[in-house]
């Protein structure tokens, strides 16, 4: 599997040069961060809806994993979505952090993210979700052969983040793969370091805690 991580500024909405770039490198996945599509959304204002996120992925080929806020019956979710030819799966975060004002604004979910992909069984969860070992066990109990997480980390804890991503990946014996955002949206500066962790806890690629990057991948 060819895998693209996308670190991008949290205010930057404009996915088309990623996706560009990703179907240049012929690639089979790429991973953007927690609430990506919106910027890092933690206060109630109107959202993209989801067809027309999804609209922006249909014409390429291959997989595409983001963050975005999703309106369901139940209310707001901080979702992860993932696309591939007309198939979508969810994942609604269940650890929400108060410190970002997020139970104010969403609905947290309540069941583990697993999702059958042509690349595995993928283990899902989202940034604050990384402080709850428990999930971690029960995404394996499922299954899961590789945990994929999208975050919007700030940088004040971002030593906490990278430690974790280490931490869960040797303690399950998978690879594990973080997501970050870079910038500041007025109220947090997010710490980047997104990176790719093999079962070991060897770092197999990293990226800086400020720049907007591209992480390229095969596992």
């Amino acid at each position: 599997m060819r895998l693209i991580i996308v670190q991008k500024d949290v205010n930057e909405r404009d996915y088309t040069p990623y996706l560009e770039y990703a179907k240049a490198r012929r690639a089979d996945l790429i991973c953007f961060g927690e609430l990506g599509t919106s910027g890092c959304l933690y206060t109630p204002r109107p959202i993209e809806p989801l067809d027309q996120v999804v609209a922006r992925f249909a014409p390429y080929p291959f997989a595409v994993i983001t963050g975005l806020p999703v309106s369901t019956e139940a209310g707001l979710r901080n979702s992860l979505l993932y696309y591939h030819r007309g198939e979508c799966q969810f994942y609604y975060k269940i650890n929400l952090f108060p410190g970002m004002n997020e139970p104010a604004v969403y609905k947290a979910g309540t069941e583990p993210g697993i999702w059958q992909t042509p690349f595995g069984v993928l283990g899902l969860s989202t940034c604050y979700d990384i402080r709850f070992p428990d999930l971690y066990r029960r995404l394996k109990e499922l299954g899961a052969e590789k945990f994929i997480i999208p975050a919007a980390f700030p940088v004040a804890r971002i030593a906490d983040w990278r430690q974790l991503l280490i931490e869960r990946a040797r303690e399950h014996r998978v690879t594990v793969v973080g997501i970050n955002s870079v910038g500041d949206d007025g109220t947090n500066v997010f710490g980047g370091t997104s990176l790719v962790a093999a079962p070991d806890g060897t770092v197999l690629a990293e990226a800086d805690q400020r720049t907007p990057s591209v992480l390229e991948i095969s596992l």
